[in-house]
């Protein structure tokens, strides 16, 4: 009877240890957003009647563990749900490891050798330096010992200084190739799943079954930037965009054929409405020091974000390609990719197609000959709100050149918007400051000054342009200095920033002037500067 009993009983510890089942999840599904992604995964399980154990291993390092998602059939219960990580794990090299391994061994052995061989060489020469006298028992004369000695110095000097050079030549193409050997195996290491992160998972079946068992979670080392790839044929062609994402992944687990998305939105951590606290009022204090250093500290980040806007604000008949499915919500835009992407775990970008369109564009040159004497062709894009385009770098391609690289940005608020398309160097213009015009009067108490300048343009292209020459007045800030324009030609002047746009067609070949000329008067006894801010 006791026999039976322990054959039963280790039988039931035995049935009990083999409930727990080590899985590894298989991604299928990943949302990327402009800042951490969410990632779905999938396995197999054989689960037994009643409770079963189920441990999800190899889960990437970073993920929130606030984000688990578990996916189960209708006759199974998830009873609880156990983070953990396994600091036990041994990590087994791969077999390009284990070759890489071998072979900088290998070239390590030779290095050691010769390493020895070296050492040898430069203790001979030592002992040699350390003996180097004439010995008093040597019947010969002190010149016939030194001619000996000389010969000898001379003669095994050289055979090991010659040694010694031949040997660390040798070395030197082993530690080369050591160091080649490194950073492959360095670059193996990052393909390489180092994560330790596991899922205890205890599931209640009601019967024997198997099971299809999904994970979600959320990681944070993981996005994509925006890009765009801007390319005009010519200026009687529409302006073609491809809509570029660079997605980032470091999670430690490859993404390999999966259904991807991009997704707009950028998750936040901090979900709380803001908070106004009270505005007080006090007596001002002429000098205050914490005040002044407060005052300062506010001004230079007024400053910088008036810097960052400036930098910001520096482009669409839709033709639609089947890259990816696009999908509106309130709050984010999702571009769901219509073949299955593979995104391996590394420290590179890896680029995706999102969306190509062709944009109907307005297309004029523009100069602005006081700051620069080149012209730039410029796009203008209408109804761009409607593209749906997050802020990012473009790369802008004109007649299958590349031209550099533009910022677009989504908080523009204009109508049209520019996108440059580089200089054409076909195009001259030069600023011409007429000196023979310039007078100074005097009259009473008051002093007037003229300036006058003259800006040429000549178009050596073999079309038709439609350009705009852009210059400016002074704008007084005191009521003692007034400017007066005196000659403007048919330029459109505004008054609030002393601006004045020209717009001329000029034909091939032709060449077009503009003369501008204006008058500051001020009080006699002062003095006056120009400056800009």
């Amino acid at each position: 009877m006791k026999r039976y009993l322990i054959l039963f009983i280790t039988f039931s510890v035995s049935l009990l240890r083999a409930q727990e089942i080590k899985k590894e999840i298989e991604v299928k599904q990943a949302t990327v957003f402009l800042q951490g992604a969410k990632v779905f995964g999938s396995t197999n399980v054989s689960l037994q009647k009643g409770r079963n154990k189920v441990r999800i291993i190899n889960l990437p390092n970073n993920l929130d563990e606030n984000t688990y998602k578990i996916n189960l059939e209708k006759s199974t219960t998830l009873l609880s749900i156990t983070p953990q990580s396994n600091f036990l794990k041994t990590e087994d090299l791969s077999e390009g490891e284990k070759k890489l391994d071998d072979e900088r061994k290998k070239l390590q052995k030779q290095v050691n050798l010769l390493n020895i061989q070296i050492k040898n060489l430069t203790g001979e020469q030592n002992i040699i330096n350390d003996n180097l006298k004439v010995s008093t028992n040597d019947k010969s004369t002190p010149q016939e010992q030194l001619i000996k000695l000389t010969e000898f110095y001379r003669k095994r000097m050289l055979e090991i200084d010659n040694q010694v050079f031949i040997l660390n030549e040798q070395k030197a193409v082993l530690d080369e190739g050591i160091a080649k050997i490194n950073k492959q195996y360095a670059e193996e290491q990052t393909h390489k799943n180092t994560n330790r992160k596991e899922l205890i998972l205890e599931i209640l079946a009601d019967r024997e079954t198997n099971l299809n068992l999904g994970v979600s979670y959320i990681v944070s080392d993981a996005g994509w930037i925006p890009s765009y790839d801007l390319r005009a044929e010519s200026v009687k062609k529409p302006l073609e965009m491809v809509y570029k994402g660079k997605i980032y992944q470091k999670t430690g687990q490859d993404w390999k054929n999966v259904k991807l998305f991009v997704s707009t939105y950028r998750p936040s951590y901090n979900q709380d409405r803001p908070i106004l606290s009270p505005l007080y009022v006090a007596e001002y204090t002429p000098y205050n020091e914490r005040a002044e250093t407060a005052n300062y500290s506010l001004k230079a980040a007024t400053k910088e974000v008036n810097s960052y806007q400036i930098r910001q604000d520096a482009a669409i008949s839709q033709s639609q390609i089947p890259v990816a499915t696009v999908s509106d919500s309130q709050m984010n835009v999702i571009y769901e990719l219509n073949y299955e992407q593979t995104i391996v775990s590394q420290e590179k970008e890896q680029y995706v197609i999102l969306d190509k369109k062709q944009i109907d564009a307005t297309y004029k040159y523009h100069t602005v000959p006081k700051l620069n004497n080149q012209v730039f062709l410029m796009a203008f894009i209408k109804n761009w709100q409607n593209l749906n385009l997050i802020s990012g770098e473009a790369n802008i391609y004109f007649e299958d050149n590349y031209i550099g690289k533009t910022n677009i940005t989504s908080h523009y608020v204009k109508d049209e918007f520019p996108i440059s398309l580089g200089v054409d160097e076909r195009i001259t213009v030069k600023r011409i400051k007429l000196e023979d015009k310039t007078s100074q009067k005097n009259f009473n108490t008051n002093k007037w000054e003229t300036e006058s300048f003259q800006i040429i343009i000549r178009n050596n292209t073999k079309e038709n342009i439609e350009l705009e020459i852009l210059d400016q007045l002074p704008i007084s800030e005191n009521s003692k200095i007034q400017v007066k324009a005196l000659e403007i030609g048919n330029g459109s002047l505004d008054g609030k920033t002393g601006s004045i746009l020209w717009t001329r067609n000029i034909g091939s070949g032709s060449s077009d002037k503009i003369n501008f000329s204006y008058e500051v008067k001020y009080p006699k006894d002062m003095q006056i500067q120009y400056y800009s801010r």
